[in-house]
């Protein structure tokens, strides 16, 4: 039997008749027999609910992944901002430096630290820029994905609206309550996203049943007294709805999604310089947040000291609250009203201080954009002198990447009217760095300590020289070994042996005891040792021992030396081939298939065979790109040919790093022994045309600057009538936009703690129905356990809010006291963003959590009802 004590059960047991108004209706449509029998309603609000929950997991991911990347970033940021921070010292420090240069060579390098740093500098911004493109695009894949469950959720709760034609009174009234439990879970969920929430419930006393009595009584008398009366039952009913406006003004300030945003702002949170004003304004947030917590926390604390013990109690409450919350609105309503007669009576004030907030934001867009829009002075155009034009060139075939703005035919070196200061700036420093590669391994200013470094080239270019003679002759006898060796034909060798073998074996007892046919096999052989060992430099596996001697080598090696005498002496007797009887032979064998083994087979090359020696020379002295097939060369490597593969560059990497042989290094090192005494020679030219650039580099500096100090002149010239605007809007709206704030923020919180005890009191009654074993009946005194667990939360953020108010108010008496600096601000900012977003990701959680509990019962309320 279902279980429905609180709200239908009572009913029926009293015996009496429902009658429902509203949307609950005991006129049965017609057809709803036909629809009650067609489950499809239900099967696809069970879809719905489950595809919400899907989309909510994919949210949470990306969410994480968010959390992730906020973390990176602000580790990265640590860095990135030190960095700039050494970088901003270091410029200040070489400025007085330049200031005080006693020389022009001591102000130019100066000058040239000081164009280092300045592109250290943007090379770090460009970094901090991409960190920050990388957070949004996960920021973006998140709010895609809470966007996409949002909209799965109100098609679910339309689904289920449209799954009610088939339920009878009794079960939309429970579906109602569950239904109460998964919006209030919603609620708070995006309260925590996004600071409000589009979907909104409230709560109506509908009639669900109507009873007549009647009681006859007997007076004193002889008449009769009849009393009729009229009983009639209410319930609390839900009325969910959806209010896209609710998100019109954006995320509210302290949501996760609105600190996601401030994270993502990181670059600017500094941009203006004015950190008084930030601090300021932190502490009047930690004001105002320190009040809204107190207050919370007073409210609970003010319920449970009602001790409530009944549902009723509860339910009082929370009208209470609401008609307190109808009262502030009321007053908001009027404030709100007369802020608009304020407006009327002064109409220029907001209009100006609006006009003055979009000047101000469009200076600081301008200055922060400065680099990107600032075009140099005047073109510019220099030729470098014909002198060192060789020297540019041939570095100039060295950078992989080109230089920009340097014309290789003329030696001309120029920018355009229209280039960014930033892009001709990175020109010159193009432009020094071929310098750089012209003139490296000198230095032009100390040429005393450069001629040494010439004379160690001229010694180098000397010894690659004669190890490329030395090499070269190694390959001509190489080569020349192996052509002598190379129409060798062992395998023609071997057969001529095994014939010998199969001949002398054919021979009878006698004859082959006769030198001469001895003679015939063994110089057979030996002419086929002589072969293998010319040709690949191997020898037989078998060995013999010379006994007078203990004498032990390859049966090749003895045969090769004296085929006929040492066959009949060593080798003979090691294979038992020849017998000796008073100094002469006496019998000579057949020799087997075994013996014809060790005589015939080869072991492995005792080295380099001629091919591999000529392979290995070739390879060494020219290198392998000019190889066919694989193969050495026949035929010398020309220095031409070499020249013709790197484009005439006599200093190319291929040849310094040795792929063209030791014949590369030669010319490599013959070349940088003449670069480097060119360079000696042409020393103060290069000097004067570096210096140039680096003035010109300071020039375009000069020009960049002067734009920073317009721009900035007009930020603050911007943020002075933003300021007077807003004192002059003040004077007149201060005081009411302070009430509006005031009775927002009572309002606000009255109904945090109301929606808190309403979605209680939905968990109460949604407990009471029989949705399974998981289940369990809810209490109320666990309601009251429930809000006592919120009023301890109020009173631990009541403490985090008193901290951070001190912490807040401390870092504005540092900064008077001089020790709080930029980098401060951006740390307690990334740290402060970063716990809040933990509170705020908590709170989400803990909502996310009852959501998945009421969407449990959801699915299960449904299924119940599909039976």
């Amino acid at each position: 039997m279902r279980k429905w004590t609180y709200l239908v059960a009572t009913l029926l047991m009293a015996g009496t008749t429902a009658t429902f108004t509203g949307c609950i209706d005991t006129d049965e449509p017609e057809g709803i027999a036909e629809l009650r029998g067609a489950k499809s309603e239900f099967i696809k609000a069970q879809a719905a609910v489950e595809l919400v929950e899907a989309e909510l997991r994919k949210a949470q991911v990306a969410e994480q992944e968010l959390v992730n990347a906020g973390l990176a970033l602000q580790n990265k940021s640590a860095e990135i901002d030190l960095q700039l921070h050494e970088l901003d010292i270091q410029v200040k420090k070489l400025l007085i430096e330049k200031e005080e240069a006693a020389t022009a060579q001591a102000k130019a390098e100066a000058e040239a630290a000081i164009a280092k740093a300045e592109a250290d500098k943007t090379k770090w911004e460009n970094e901090k820029a991409l960190i920050v493109e990388q957070y949004k695009e996960k920021m973006l894949l998140a709010e895609t994905a809470t966007a996409k469950a949002q909209e799965a959720y109100k098609q679910a709760m339309e689904q289920i609206e449209a799954s009610k034609l088939l339920l009878t009174d009794e079960e939309q009234i429970r579906l109602n309550v569950v239904e109460a439990k998964v919006a209030y879970a919603k609620i708070a969920m995006d309260k925590a996203m996004y600071g409000y929430s589009t979907t909104e419930v409230k709560t109506e006393q509908r009639l669900v049943s109507k009873s007549t009595s009647s009681q006859t009584s007997v007076g004193e008398g002889a008449g009769t007294t009849t009393t009729t009366g009229t009983d009639e039952k209410y319930i609390t009913y839900y009325v969910i709805t959806q209010k896209p406006d609710n998100a019109n003004n954006g995320y509210a300030e302290g949501s996760l999604k609105k600190l996601q945003e401030q994270l993502a702002d990181y670059p600017n949170w500094v941009a203006d310089g004015n950190i008084e004003a930030k601090l300021k304004n932190a502490v009047e947030i930690a004001e105002s947040n320190l009040n809204i917590a107190q207050k919370t926390a007073d409210g609970y604390k003010a319920i449970l000291d009602n001790e409530y013990t009944t549902l009723a109690d509860w339910e009082a409450e929370v009208k209470k609250l609401k008609d307190e919350m109808a009262t502030l609105d009321v007053q908001k309503r009027q404030y709100e009203l007369k802020k608009e007669e304020l407006k009327v009576a002064n109409p220029n004030l907001e209009k100006n201080k609006t006009a003055a907030k979009k000047k101000l934001d469009d200076a600081k867009e301008a200055l922060n954009k400065v680099n990107a829009t600032t075009n140099v002075a005047s073109a510019y155009s220099k030729k470098a002198d014909q002198s060192i034009l060789k020297g540019l060139n041939d570095a100039f075939d060295g950078i992989s990447d080109g230089v920009d703005g340097y014309n290789k035919s003329t030696g001309e070196f120029s920018y355009a009217k229209t280039v960014l200061v930033t892009k001709a700036q990175e020109q010159i420093d193009g432009w020094n760095k071929l310098i750089d590669a012209a003139t490296q391994g000198i230095d032009l200013e100390d040429l005393a300590w450069s001629k040494l470094e010439v004379v160690k080239a001229e010694a180098e270019a000397t010894k690659a020289n004669e190890t490329y003679d030395a090499d070269y002759k190694t390959w001509e006898k190489a080569r020349d070994k192996y052509i002598e060796v190379e129409a060798i034909d062992i395998d023609a060798s071997k057969k001529a042996a095994e014939a010998a073998i199969a001949a002398y074996n054919k021979l009878g007892d006698a004859a082959r005891t006769q030198d001469a046919n001895i003679s015939k096999l063994a110089t057979a052989l030996a002419e086929y040792y002589q072969d293998a060992l010319d040709k690949e430099l191997k020898s037989t596996k078998a060995e013999a021992t010379e006994t007078s001697t203990n004498t032990k080598k390859a049966i090749s090696a003895w045969i090769i030396d004296n085929p006929l005498a040492n066959f009949k002496s060593i080798v003979g007797l090691e294979l038992k081939l020849i017998e000796w009887t008073a100094g002469a032979v006496t019998k000579a064998n057949k020799i087997e298939q075994a013996d014809a083994n060790k005589l015939l087979e080869l072991g492995a090359s005792a080295g380099d065979i001629p091919y591999e020696s000529w392979k290995k020379a070739s390879i060494k002295v020219f290198g392998d790109k000019f190889n066919r097939d694989n193969k050495p060369r026949r035929v010398a490597v020309s220095a031409d040919m070499v020249l013709k593969e790197v484009n005439g560059n006599r200093l190319a990497t291929e040849l310094q790093d040795g792929d063209y042989g030791t014949l590369g290094i030669s010319i490599y090192a013959t070349a940088e022994a003449a670069r480097l005494t060119a360079v000696i020679n042409q020393a103060d030219t290069y000097k004067a045309l570096k210096a140039e650039f680096t003035a010109q580099k300071a020039k375009e500096q000069a020009t960049l600057d002067k734009k920073k100090t317009e721009l900035a002149a007009n930020v603050t010239k911007a943020q002075n009538a933003l300021t007077d605007a807003e004192v002059a809007y003040d004077k007149v709206f201060k005081e009411v936009e302070a009430n509006i704030k005031k009775v927002s923020e009572d309002y606000d919180y009255k109904d945090a703690i109301k929606d808190k005890i309403e979605s209680t009191i939905s968990d109460y009654i949604a407990s009471l129905d029989e949705l399974g074993d998981d289940y369990k009946d809810m209490t109320l005194e666990e309601i009251k356990e429930a809000i006592n667990a919120e009023y301890l939360k109020a009173v631990t953020s009541l403490l985090d809010k008193k901290a951070a108010l001190a912490t807040a108010e401390r870092n504005l008496e540092k900064l008077a006291e001089g020790t709080y600096t930029d980098n401060n601000y951006i740390e307690d900012t990334f740290a402060n963003i970063q716990e809040n977003i933990k509170v705020k990701q908590a709170e989400y959680d803990a909502a996310k959590a009852d959501y998945d509990t009421a969407s449990a019962q959801l699915k299960a309320l449904l299924a119940i009802f599909l039976k």
